[in-house]
């Protein structure tokens, strides 16, 4: 069985919504009532002490739970593979295996049932039918819990999500002295409504809870200290976006990991939302991105062009992906792919190859972009006889793993029919483009194409494409609509 991992579950909280389930429970209440009244710190520690033993119980009540499930699935797995191999042995013409009776395939069936069943009940799948013990002494959890917190200082920097209290305490210092105003009387009228306004994630969340607090506030607001606190309330929600995003002590360690210093240089002073981000969460890509960005012409102290490099690249890539993953599932025509999606949508060549339920072989080039038109498909028109022969080549070579990995595999006869008559299109084409006619080429290799049943499409599962040229359609391309038009979201903060 898989050992004992940690997940640490807990990370993943909101502390806002730790301090608004407390706020709103008269127990947890009384609990940070009683910690800040024996505390030098007062209200701040006890709110963050409170933050903390959550986020730690949650850790630990996740770590049972997935534990056990991964333990279960293991036993799942076990059984589905005993039962299977006396179903495939029976079959294939024989009778069960030795030493298994008929019962016992039943009990197996039975503890499979059992297994997939508890599975999905949530406490079940923790303890059973036992009592819920996170550690056998609960004045050593207790006192684990609280060195923690001291080693710690007395914050919760184990989440994700630590709020960004010197952060917000700074934008408010530094708005003018009526915004100031305006807030701490919102502060005092309605603190909850304020506080859900400040930390909405969205923009939709914000103008939501905007709205809500206004209204909450009637008439005790003039217009202009409504227009006041508007702006107010977005200024603290900026600032909180962005201190939770992003602070001194995480930006510090991904610049360390940065070996080129330029690069070093134009990520401290970059964007919080792209450059940054990328920064901490994937100084791989973003090295390799900074390589290509200086390859092709970007200065090193070029940083708003950086940035809108990554933004270009990140946008455009994300629009790929999503396209060819889109058309994979919107086609339902294609009863078999052969060559599937993928995230390497930079990589040359087809995007998908298919087989539907006539026997067409369907070769398809995904332009999930913003043009309403396409005038070129390389892959499918200058490069079709090399992507052609690539793709039947990969197909064969896969075939042949399978092969060496299991000598009794054999091949499905349609697979074998679809390559075969690929590999003949690509030596017809090719003969084609060296003999005849320029002006009777195209008619030539659709007919060379419809002759072997293989079709070339252009999708637009994530993207404006309606249409193709004249010149293509003479080709035989025509265009399936896969999807509805996608508008990526812009990427930045609030």
């Amino acid at each position: 069985m898989t050992g004992p991992r940690r997940f640490r579950a807990g990370r993943f909280l909101d502390a806002a919504a730790v301090h608004a389930a407390a706020d709103a429970n008269p127990r947890l209440q009384r609990f940070m009532r009683t910690i800040a009244a024996h505390s030098e710190a007062g209200d701040v520690r006890s709110r963050r002490l409170l933050e903390h033993l959550i986020r730690r119980v949650v850790d630990d009540v996740g770590d049972l739970h997935l534990n056990n499930a991964l333990n279960r699935l293991e036993r799942i797995a076990v059984l589905r593979d005993n039962i299977a191999a006396i179903l495939d042995h029976v079959l294939e013409g024989g009778t069960l295996p030795e030493g298994v009776r008929l019962e016992t395939l039943g009990e197996r069936f039975d503890q499979l049932n059992t297994e997939m069943r508890e599975l999905s009940r949530p406490r079940e799948g923790i303890v059973g039918d036992a009592p819920l013990r996170l550690a056998d002494d609960a004045a050593q959890y207790a006192d684990s819990l609280l060195r923690e917190f001291e080693v710690a200082g007395g914050t919760s920097a184990a989440g994700w999500h630590v709020e960004p209290a010197a952060v917000v305490q700074d934008a408010f210092r530094a708005m003018p002295a009526d915004q100031q105003a305006a807030l701490r009387r919102a502060a005092e009228l309605e603190p909850q409504a304020l506080w859900r306004a400040v930390a909405a994630e969205t923009e939709s969340g914000s103008r939501a809870a905007v709205t809500d607090l206004e209204t909450r506030l009637g008439g005790r607001f003039t217009p202009d200290d409504v227009a006041r606190l508007r702006t107010a309330v977005g200024e603290l929600g900026k600032a909180r976006s962005k201190g939770l995003h992003m602070n001194d002590a995480r930006l510090t360690e991904a610049l360390a990991r940065i070996a080129d210093p330029e690069l070093r240089a134009v990520v401290a002073s970059g964007d919080i939302w792209l450059t940054q981000q990328l920064a901490v969460h994937n100084p791989e890509a973003l090295a390799t991105l900074w390589r290509r960005f200086r390859d092709r012409g970007g200065r090193a102290d070029d940083g708003p062009g950086f940035r809108a490099y990554l933004r270009h690249d990140m946008v455009t890539y994300g629009r790929g992906v999503l396209g060819e993953y889109g058309a994979a599932f919107s086609l339902s025509s294609i009863e078999l792919f052969l060559k599937g999606p993928d995230a390497n949508v930079k990589v040359a060549g087809t995007d998908l190859v298919g087989i539907g339920h006539d026997g067409w072989v369907w070769l398809i080039d995904d332009k999930s972009h913003r043009a309403r038109s396409v005038s070129g498909v390389s892959a499918l028109t200058d490069n079709l006889v090399t992507n052609l022969r690539r793709d039947a080549s990969d197909f064969r070579d896969a075939i042949a793993r399978l092969q060496r990995d299991d000598p009794g595999f054999t091949p499905d006869p349609r697979i074998l029919d679809a390559i075969s008559r690929m590999e003949d299109a690509a030596a017809e084409i090719d003969r084609i483009n060296r003999r005849g006619s320029a002006s009777t080429r195209p008619a030539r290799i659709s007919r060379a194409l419809e002759d072997r049943r293989l079709r070339l499409r252009v999708t637009s599962a994530a993207g404006e494409v309606r249409e193709i040229t004249q010149a293509l359609r003479d080709l035989g391309l025509a265009v399936e609509a896969t999807g509805t038009p996608v508008s990526l979201p812009p990427i930045g903060g609030r």
